[in-house]
């Protein structure tokens, strides 16, 4: 994603997010688009098709725009561990590749 677009991008989230607010965006809307992704993925794998992907790859772009909205709703403190989860979780799988003898080229 360009500067441009990117600067577009987060304008529609904060829009979004001051119409909608913190509740229903986190509370209702973030797991409506997991279930929806979750649905898609299953139409995909009970019939792959083309069509069937597309969607998968439109409700990922949902979720995708729910976490980024779910990162700038919660708090600074909870934005710092989220963070830190994500970096422990990745740090985590490296190890297991390495341990398992697969090759990464990334050090921690």
């Amino acid at each position: 994603m360009n500067l441009s677009n990117a600067v577009e991008f987060y304008s529609c989230l904060i829009a979004i997010m001051d119409h909608y607010g913190y509740d229903h965006q986190v509370y209702e809307k973030l797991p409506e688009e997991v279930d929806e992704l979750q649905e898609a993925f299953d139409a995909y794998f009970d019939k792959p098709s083309p069509e069937h992907w597309h969607h998968v790859i439109e409700e990922a772009a949902d979720v995708h725009i729910m976490l980024e909205q779910f990162q700038m709703l919660i708090t600074p403190d909870d934005k710092k561990e989220f963070d830190k989860i994500c970096m422990d979780k990745l740090h985590r799988e490296i190890g297991r590749i390495e341990k398992s003898g697969g090759k990464n080229g990334l050090s921690k």
